[in-house]
C-alpha cells in the first residue's frame, strides 16, 4: 500500500504546475496514517534527497494547555463532554494552522509548531518556539495528516435531520444537540484548510467499530512496554467521545473526499488494515 501510494504521489510531483504540492491525509485513529506519513518521509530522503518535504500532523496545532484547560473549564460548565480535553474541532489553533500553510504555499520560512501530548500528566502543552521544526523557504511537498482531516461541516438543516434521526440510544443523541452544534460550527473553520489540498488522501475502513480494536492495540502496546494503561471499558469510553464524529462526518467524506474530483485517493482496508481497493475519486 505505502509504495502504491508513494508512487501516485511521485507521479502527481512531475506533473504539478506549482510547488510545494500539499497533500492531506486522513483515516480514523489507528488506520494507520501516522505510519504513513512516516513511510512517505522516509522514502522521500532516501530516493530523492533533495526534495524538500514538510510532514506533520493536525494535532501539532492543539491549543497551549492554558487555553485548552480554559475550554476544558467552560465544556466542563457545560456539560460538554465532548470539548473536555483535546481532540476534537474546538481545541485547535486553526489560525496558526492557516498560517503555516499560507507560508509554505508562499515558500516563507516558517516554524511548524510541535505537541507533547505527555505534559501536565496526558494533559499535554505545545512546545516552545525553540522546539518546532524550521523551513527556510522553498518546501516541495506539504504533507498534513489527522483523523478528521477532510470532514465538511454539515449545513444546519442537514446538522438537525442527522441528529434527530440517529437512533436514541446511539453515541450522537448521548450528546446535547447544541453541544455537538458548537463543534459542528467549529469544523467549519477547517474548510479553507480542507481546500488548500492539491491532493487528499484518506483511509475507508469496512466499519467505524474498528476504531475500538485499533484503539485497544495501541494501548496493549503501550502497557507491554511501560506496565500501564487504559482497561478496554476505560479505551471504549475513551472512543466513545469520538464516535458522534464519525457517525456524522465521516461516512459522508467516504463517499467523494473533500478535495476536487479526481483528486482524491481513496484506500479501502479492513480491520486488520489490509488494503482492499485504491481509487481515484
Amino acid at each position: 500500500m505505502n509504495s502504491q501510494i508513494s508512487s501516485h504521489i511521485e507521479q502527481l510531483l512531475t506533473q504539478a504546475t506549482h510547488k510545494p504540492l500539499i497533500v492531506g491525509i486522513s483515516g480514523p485513529q489507528g488506520s494507520g496514517k501516522s505510519y504513513l506519513v512516516t513511510h512517505l518521509l522516509d522514502h522521500f530522503h532516501t530516493t530523492q534527497p533533495n526534495l524538500k518535504v514538510a510532514g506533520f500532523s493536525i494535532d501539532d496545532f492543539y491549543l497551549p494547555h492554558d487555553k485548552q484547560a480554559e475550554v476544558t473549564a467552560n465544556a466542563r460548565n457545560e456539560g460538554n463532554w465532548v470539548l473536555q480535553g483535546r481532540g476534537l474541532p474546538g481545541t485547535h489553533d486553526v489560525e496558526l494552522l492557516q498560517e503555516v500553510l499560507a507560508k509554505l504555499r508562499a515558500k516563507q520560512p516558517v516554524a511548524v509548531p510541535k505537541y507533547d501530548k505527555s505534559a501536565f500528566n496526558g494533559e499535554g502543552d505545545r512546545l516552545p518556539q525553540s522546539e518546532w521544526e524550521k523551513f527556510d523557504g522553498a518546501v516541495d511537498l506539504v504533507l498534513l495528516e489527522g483523523w478528521f482531516t477532510g470532514f465538511r461541516a454539515l449545513e444546519p438543516g442537514t446538522f438537525t435531520t442527522a441528529y434527530f434521526t440517529n437512533w436514541p440510544s446511539s453515541l450522537v443523541q448521548k450528546h446535547k444537540f447544541y453541544h455537538l452544534q458548537e463543534v459542528n460550527e467549529r469544523l467549519e473553520e477547517f474548510h479553507s484548510v480542507w481546500d488548500s489540498f492539491d491532493y487528499f488522501v484518506f483511509f475507508d475502513t469496512d466499519s467505524t467499530d474498528n476504531v475500538y480494536a485499533w484503539r485497544q492495540e495501541q494501548e496493549d502496546e503501550l502497557i507491554a512496554k511501560k506496565g500501564t494503561g487504559m482497561t478496554k471499558e476505560q479505551v471504549r469510553a475513551f472512543v466513545d467521545r469520538y464516535m458522534p464524529m464519525y457517525v456524522l462526518y465521516y461516512w459522508r467524506l467516504c463517499r467523494k473526499g473533500t478535495a476536487k474530483k479526481g483528486k482524491n485517493l481513496k484506500v479501502r482496508i479492513d480491520e486488520k488494515r489490509e488494503v482492499l481497493s485504491i481509487e481515484v475519486v
